[in-house]
């Protein structure tokens, strides 16, 4: 990535040209397409002859010629149908085909034979499966269809949940990629976060069920009109209105009557569990044939529970690491000398919601040629108490609240130029204010936090370290607005046997965002003693220099594409592209010369990576045309979205705007003692009286800045499937896929010593960046500040590459389709991917979690990504209707996510470790080896002898190492979603639904087979399925001391490590009506 201004004015007057110039029409990008072969009686092909496509339900029409070859193909047409096509030429006969319906994707081929004139009218009636109208897609994506959405168990009814459908997703992140490479388009335009990416906005449902007819994961599709994904696209086409008044009312009750009475540890639930939904949706001509509209709307209010250190048994109190007694003793000491809240600040709370959604469309044949759409979508979105931080235990007052607006609107227009040359034109304007607020009990401006690390004996005898959290957290208040224009251009041109398809995608953003992470302050205490005496070990804050460090920004994205499609043989297609893209930030940091003296880098380095070029190509082989057998081979580059929020962190942390305080309590009492004393009472009343620059303390800047060399990273793809189709109606596949990911983002502190000052003999010689005789001889705290290289500036973080990604996957896949509407589409996935960061942007300081063995700037070590998954296996469909009843099920289970043991320390002394933060791997010191300090190997044989330590296993297994990342691994679990819905016929074609949602049946049905769900307190349920006992990053060792002669640390071995509580959210049931008209 470089510097190049000229460039960007020159694409930034194209951009403004093509604007200005462009005549097309405005259409949805549905990749639905019809195509096929006119011949004539006596299998010759006809070129010339005329196609002619309209929708019978809204009037659309639009055609072309067959080419050279006698092909033709229509792309990009409305969704819908029935649609008629009718075939025309000199001489012959006509011929009509009727009853096709379009769905996102589709790929209809409709191969013709022609007579004589002296032949009657041939008209055909098509009734399709619709199985094999996906071909070229095959190995590429997966497609939830209208009916799917209708009947399938939706969790929120937010159709981003059905994202966990896709056999190679896990969360938001698809094919193993950074989650902030999935991106999302809805018609065609994008709806990503714009500060984040690989986000759909925020709330339950940015986007109305009601309004979606088709839904799509895309993760290896070759097709150059997809950019700026990594992973892949999420999809969704939104519905239109027809020549007939239709639409919908509905409400759904999840009612707290019927939900679980237990948490997923079995405890009794005692706030309520409720949530209630309701809406409409309303669609129909103004003119018939000509302008037609649709609306939806959708609100939703919820009441939950959650949980903050609810402490109501021993397996409770193992599970948290903390015994009851010492969490109260916390509290207790933070009521009476930091000002604590007298309400609750443990157990179980309520969380009360708030969202709404608002979708509105106009379409408009404005003649046989053209097509302007106009659309709307707008959301809301309040959550209160939502945002916890990074500490074991956080007290309810560290919770922040949530609100966010986000609103679209987007033209669209198709032309028809003429029966060869189709073009598409998108114009869309993004706006979102999103927002992160202190708890209520806080002011506004947020106050300083107190993270105090504590020492348990738990019931299960063994001792145990956590964290504990009060005051503010790092990253409230935030506040951020950002607005987008996006402009997209695409020209489909058939020429002969070839389908060409020329065009540009360009998003020019602004953000306005004030991040105030770190600046309200932190106070480290070591031990529950220091926090009782008001003697903190550490106190770190980034101080803002001059009022609030909000930064304004701009961002250009431009791209150029071009493809063709053709037949070298009848039974393959051939689809080959090259995209470009560029990527510029505008604006750039303060030039802090600082930096650039004491380290020759520059903070206003403003990259432009302008030479992005992506080659892709897809074969599908269709042995005669039959639709039986099916190969597709795809491979090419993609390149992925930059995350805008690193760019605000560069701007903001240039040393300009934020100054950096970071003392602590020397190990040497002679020297003076630069930690001030913590007054949270004060900080309470004003928070302004937070420590800003102690007495006496110097003070540097943190920098955040760019390397010019900075590249967008590229991925690499490629997959080989293969499919077979028994009849209409059932389909097998088998799915390879592979990609390799070069210059991933990642920041590396530029100003750590080069070279440690000394190594850990007895830690597999790892390295330590500051002096030996400077380590706290009773604690093992480090003071980071003296393994910099200079003194003049702190941590120095430069956006770079060098992070790599790698994965293999294998899918085998089915579907079938069933009488009456019936369906099953199931999937098995083997998956593995491994990196050297999984670093999602976001915070600089972030980054440099990653859990490390040694040197934090070291991208050697490849191990398995914080994305992995090994196991995947989904599974959903619908009965035949039979009497208007219908049952679908859905499960989604995944296996093989990944953890790491850490040191609840900085023992590299590279600034990050302590509470809540920790990046250096565990050395997993061997109970038998006699070498080992006698406390610690009891400990340890104590750990691995605990029947509860999931992590076991992998604890045996790096006896004697530094335990590598994500080494940890763990098991299958799944979750079952079930519907029963009844449909009652009204008036005419009207039809009243009634329906019953069970989530997490599995938890629904032990607890019914144990006869507890209607039992008092004391009732346990044996079979408590549907929760899962996945671990995170496991603490396993914390420093207790350090002995400078022999250079090694002493520890407290974390006897309670591998010990959690069931996760998981229990059985809610959810009654619904809806009224269809």
């Amino acid at each position: 990535m470089r510097n190049n201004s000229l460039l960007v004015k020159y694409v930034a007057s194209v951009l403004v040209g093509l604007l200005l110039l462009s005549t097309s029409v405005w259409g949805q990008a549905t990749d639905a397409t019809i195509a096929g072969i006119v011949k004539d009686a006596a299998g010759a092909v006809l070129p010339g002859a005329t196609v002619s496509v309209k929708n019978e339900s809204t009037g659309f029409q639009t055609g072309t010629q067959t080419g050279v070859d006698g092909r033709f193909t229509l792309k990009q047409l409305p969704l819908g149908g029935p649609y008629t096509v009718t075939f025309t030429f000199v001489g012959f006969a006509q011929v009509v085909r009727t009853g096709y319906q379009m769905n996102q994707g589709d790929l209809v081929t409709i191969n013709t034979a022609m007579t004589e004139t002296n032949q009657d009218l041939q008209e055909v009636i098509v009734t399709e499966t619709g199985l094999k109208s996906r071909v070229d897609r095959l190995g590429a994506s997966t497609a939830i269809t209208a009916g799917n959405i209708a009947r399938l168990p939706v969790f929120n009814r937010s159709f981003t949940n059905l994202l966990a459908l896709s056999p190679l997703s896990n969360g938001i992140s698809i094919g193993g990629q950074l989650p902030s490479s999935t991106n999302y388009l809805i018609d065609g335009a994008s709806a990503r976060n714009n500060l984040t990416s690989g986000q759909l906005g925020s709330g339950p449902f940015s986007l109305s069920l009601e309004a979606i007819r088709e839904f799509e994961i895309v993760a290896n599709e070759y097709d150059v009109t997809k950019g700026r994904q990594g992973g892949g696209t999420v999809s969704a086409v939104t519905k239109s209105g027809t020549n007939k008044v239709m639409g919908t009312a509905f409400t759904y009750y999840n009612a707290d009557a019927l939900a679980s009475p237990r948490d997923m540890r079995g405890n009794v639930r005692t706030v309520d569990f409720s949530r209630f939904q309701y809406g409409f949706s309303l669609g129909g001509p103004i003119i018939k044939d000509k302008l037609h509209y649709f609306v939806a709307l959708d609100r939703q209010t919820e009441s939950a529970p959650f949980y903050i250190a609810d402490i109501r048994s021993d397996a409770d109190a193992n599970a948290l690491g903390i015994s009851k007694a010492v969490l109260d003793s916390v509290i207790t000491i933070a009521q009476q000398k930091y000002g604590l809240s007298q309400t609750q600040q443990v157990g179980e709370f309520n969380r009360q919601t708030v969202a709404n959604t608002v979708f509105t469309r106009l379409d408009w044949q404005i003649n046989a040629k053209n097509t302007l759409t106009l659309r709307n979508n707008f959301s809301n979105w309040n959550n209160p108490n939502s945002n916890n931080d990074n500490s074991a235990i956080n007290l309810f007052e560290v919770y922040g609240g949530f609100k966010s607006l986000e609103n679209s609107t987007l033209v669209s227009l198709r032309s028809t130029i003429k029966p060869t040359l189709v073009n598409e034109l998108k114009l869309q304007y993004q706006h979102a204010t999103r927002n992160y607020e202190p708890n209520s009990l806080l002011p506004s401006a947020n106050i300083p936090r107190a993270i105090v690390t504590v020492r348990s004996l738990l019931p299960n005898g063994r001792t145990s370290n956590t964290s504990v959290q009060f005051g503010g957290q790092r990253f409230t208040p935030e506040r951020n607005l950002e607005n987008q224009i996006q402009l997209v251009n695409t020209l489909y041109w058939n020429k002969g046997r070839y389908n060409f398809t020329f065009g540009t995608d360009n998003t020019l953003t602004y953000l306005d965002t004030y991040i105030s992470n770190e600046q309200n302050g932190r106070f480290i205490f070591n031990n529950m003693q220091e926090f009782n005496n008001l003697n903190p070990s550490r106190y770190a804050r980034e101080v803002p220099i001059n009022g609030v460090p909000s930064v304004q920004q701009y961002v250009l994205n431009a791209s150029l594409f071009g493809q063709m499609q053709f037949n070298p043989h009848p039974d393959v297609a051939v689809q080959a592209g090259l995209r470009w893209d560029l990527t510029s930030y505008l604006t750039k940091g303060d030039y802090n010369p600082v930096v650039d003296r004491e380290l020759g880098l520059r903070t206003d380095a403003n990259p432009t990576d302008w030479n992005n070029i992506q080659p892709r190509l897809q074969l599908t082989w269709n042995p005669g045309g039959k639709n039986r057998d099916v190969v597709r081979f795809g491979a090419g580059a993609f390149s992925a979205y930059v995350i805008n929020y690193a760019q605000v962190n560069n701007i903001q942390n240039s040393g300009t705007k934020v100054a950096s305080i970071d003392v602590t309590r020397p190990a040497n009492v002679s020297q003076p003692n630069l930690v001030p004393p913590p007054d949270f009472v004060a900080y309470r009343n004003d928070p302004s009286t937070a420590p800003g620059v102690p007495a006496g303390a110097s003070y540097v800047s943190t920098i955040n800045l760019n390397d010019p060399k900075f590249q967008v990273p590229t991925i690499y793809k490629a997959n080989l499937s293969y499919s077979r189709f028994f009849g209409d109606r059932v389909r097998l596949g088998a799915n390879l896929l592979y990609a390799r990911t070069v210059n991933n983002y990642v920041y590396i502190d530029q100003n750590l010593v080069d070279q440690p000052y000394f190594r850990l003999s007895n830690e597999a010689n790892r390295a330590v960046f500051v002096p030996a005789n400077t380590i706290a001889t009773n604690s093992g705290q480090t003071n980071n500040v003296l393994g910099r290289k200079t003194q003049a500036v702190g941590r120095t973080l430069m956006l770079t590459n060098g992070a790599k990604l790698q994965t293999l996957t294998f899918v085998f896949d089915g579907e079938v389709r069933l009488p009456r509407n019936g369906s099953l589409a199931f999937s098995y996935t083997w998956n593995d991917a491994k990196d050297n960061t999984s670093y999602n942007g976001n915070v600089a300081n972030t980054s440099t979690f990653r859990p490390i063995k040694s040197d934090p700037r070291s991208l050697d070590e490849i191990n398995y990504s914080d994305n992995q998954f090994r196991h995947k296996i989904v599974a959903f469909g619908s009965t035949p209707s039979v009497g208007g009843v219908v049952l679908s099920v859905r499960f989604t289970g995944v296996g093989g996510t990944r953890y790491s043991l850490v040191v609840d320390g900085d023992i590299n002394g590279d600034f990050v470790g302590g509470p809540g933060n920790d990046n250096d791997l565990a050395f997993v010191f061997d109970p038998n080896n006699p070498e080992v300090a006698q406390s610690i190997r009891t400990s340890m044989q104590r750990v691995l002898d605990n029947p509860d330590n999931r992590a076991a296993s992998f604890i045996r297994n790096s006896l004697g190492t530094i335990s590598n990342r994500n080494g940890g691994e763990n098991p299958f679990f799944g979750t079952f979603d079930v519907r029963l819905a009844k449909a009652f016929k009204t008036f005419g074609t009207q039809k009243l639904e009634v329906s019953v949602d069970v989530f997490n049946f599995a938890n629904l049905l032990g607890q019914a087979l144990d006869g507890v769900t209607l039992k008092g307190n004391e009732a346990t349920s044996r079979r408590n399925w549907g929760g899962n006992y996945n671990l995170g990053n496991q603490t396993l060792l914390t420093p207790s001391g350090f002995n400078p002669t022999t250079r090694q640390y002493s520890y407290r071995v974390n006897e309670n490590v591998g010990v959690t509580q069931k996760n998981g959210t229990p059985y809610s049931v959810q009654l619904g009506a809806r009224y269809t008209f």
